[in-house]
């Protein structure tokens, strides 16, 4: 698994279903190693099969972000297994609003993707909403 990603670490939190998972499965497809971190076990040991079946790197860490200890926890462990972290999608929580036409998981993870890769390094100081129109309701 070669891309944009080859050689990176990237942590997905909310990676055991919808668009965490859609975008730990983009970040795998260009080459990142994964941290697939989620309260829900189940969903985020299948996500790391997804991407380890195809040949990629990937550790599920159950956290509850919303608990500090847990996220220094989560964050510890990425860099005890892998050295390192180069990008974080925070995505747990995150819900999706019905307003005109949503997001697909893909479609967010590519731009989360983009985001993170060299291609968007002209981007500073800006948030970029990708909620599928969560934030818009």
């Amino acid at each position: 698994m070669a891309g944009r990603f080859e050689g990176k670490v990237a942590l997905v939190t909310g990676g055991a279903s919808g668009i965490g998972r859609a975008t730990a499965l983009t970040f795998a497809r260009e080459g990142a190693k994964l941290v697939i971190a989620d309260m829900h076990e189940d969903g985020g040991q299948q996500t790391v099969h997804l991407i380890t079946e195809k040949g990629g790197e990937a550790i599920f860490v159950r956290a509850d972000v919303s608990k500090a200890v847990e996220v220094e926890a989560m964050i510890s462990k990425t860099v005890e297994t892998y050295g390192r972290l180069d990008c974080a999608h925070h995505n747990a929580g995150v819900g999706g609003g019905r307003i005109g036409r949503l997001g697909k998981p893909e479609e967010i993870a590519e731009t989360v993707v983009w985001l993170c890769s060299e291609a968007a390094s002209f981007v500073t100081g800006h948030t970029m909403t990708v909620d599928g129109g969560y934030v818009a309701q």
